[in-house]
């Protein structure tokens, strides 16, 4: 009679009827309790409808009755798993393997894998914020891990959406996040994973990217290394600029655009550019969007764009600026940046950079985008940069330390 209650069990549990499936195993077992089996699949039954604490008894009692039981041991670990208990579950996982057969060892080796990448995407889950070095520009991003898979990374006011993988079986652990972007261009794939090293501890995330070769790092420190605090990024508010002048800001918001632009026009990146030329060029464009948006973040969108706008050819400078040599200043330095080849200076770029939300910049300020790759099908001749590609790329696809990469990325797939 016990062993007919166990088969209806079976029979209710492969139909997805779960609590018809633990009604009958009880009958079985109450007739019989020494069925380890029986106790095995309740707490598979049980795992089913999300009572892991029940779930949990029964695997603990399956082992109690058969110590040699492989399953029994992976049951436990599943109910374990749910309870958020990773610890304990890496340690039924270790001592079944002890016990088991080598073939069973396996199987609970890849469980015991399992465990420890959902206890660190656990310790990954929500947001966290911090600052790159300023070898990677110096900027702020924040992460957001949301589930077992999707990250959101903001980055200089960029939101962007990814995957990410864990391997907690390494040493440093391993984390790769593949981000998206719309700004690549038509017929290139997205670029690569980036593969990081990642920690949790009292200190917060811990994280170490490639810098300058898509390689996985093997410490925490250098150029690519990043600690993350817990929670999400504060928007900068200065309260003594609050307490200035509409003139007083303009003049010191003139001053800050000022010091963030270059003395030289942004160079284009070619197919004969060394690695280290690369870099360069990469890292002023970064590092230039990173200098633009903090001043947006301070002053406000709209009083730069005043700013801005005042340095237009026949405009009228705003109230606070007008006449000063500030504004000649920051027309000289537009016109450097520009080279003197357009009537539009690029002050509408740094407009862009700051709020951080066009897809390209315009044709006329071409000479402060990163060069754009030719079109697959129809490659531009050697030494030709061909259209202007927008700028949002440079941080867009970069994760973190991927501003520089994506630089590497878009020569690498020029010179295919």
């Amino acid at each position: 009679m016990s062993a007919a209650l166990k088969d209806e069990g079976n029979a209710c549990f492969k139909k997805g009827d779960y609590e018809a499936a633990v009604k009958a195993y009880t009958e079985s077992l109450e007739l019989d309790p020494a069925q380890h089996l029986c106790y095995s699949n309740r707490s598979a039954a049980y795992l089913k409808l999300h009572h892991s604490a029940e779930a949990l008894v029964d695997a603990q009692k399956c082992l109690e009755l058969a110590p040699d039981f492989a399953k029994g041991y992976s049951r436990q670990a599943a109910a374990l798993q749910e309870l958020e208990r990773w610890e304990e579950a890496i340690d039924i996982c270790e001592k079944g393997m002890a016990k088991c057969s080598k073939a069973d060892a396996d199987t609970l080796g890849k469980t015991l894998v399992e465990v420890k990448n959902r206890q660190f995407t656990a310790q990954l889950q929500g947001s966290w914020h911090g600052k790159v070095t300023e070898q990677l520009g110096g900027y702020d991003q924040e992460m957001q891990f949301l589930d077992h898979c999707q990250v959101r990374v903001q980055v200089l006011g960029r939101s962007i959406m990814g995957q990410f993988r864990v391997d907690a079986t390494k040493d440093p652990k391993h984390l790769d996040i593949q981000v998206t972007s719309e700004e690549i261009p038509p017929g290139y794939p997205p670029p690569p994973p980036v593969p990081y090293i990642a920690k949790v501890d009292q200190q917060g995330l811990h994280l170490c990217c490639p810098y300058m070769k898509m390689e996985r790092p093997d410490h925490f420190g250098g150029e690519g290394y990043c600690l993350m605090t817990k929670g999400v990024m504060e928007n900068a508010s200065d309260e003594a600029i609050k307490r200035l002048s509409k003139e007083e800001q303009v003049f010191m918001c003139a001053k800050e655009v000022i010091a963030a632009f270059l003395d030289r026009k942004f160079e284009e990146m070619s197919q004969q550019d060394t690695e280290e030329a690369t870099r360069e060029k990469v890292m002023a464009q970064v590092k230039f969007e990173t200098s633009i948006y903090k001043v947006q973040q301070k002053f406000g969108e709209e009083l730069m764009k005043e700013v801005l706008d005042s340095a237009k050819p026949g405009a009228v400078g705003v109230k606070g600026l007008a006449g000063t040599p500030e504004l000649e200043e920051l027309k000289a330095k537009i016109q450097m940046m520009d080279g003197g080849d357009h009537t539009e200076p690029p002050a509408a770029q740094a407009a862009q950079a700051a709020q951080a939300a066009q897809a390209a910049p315009t044709p006329e300020i071409r000479s402060t985008a990163a060069a754009r790759p030719p079109e697959p099908k129809d490659p531009a001749p050697s030494g030709d940069s061909g259209d202007s590609f927008p700028t949002a790329l440079v941080v867009s696809i970069a994760v973190a330390a991927m501003a520089v990469l994506g630089g590497f990325w878009i020569l690498k797939r020029r010179r295919e």
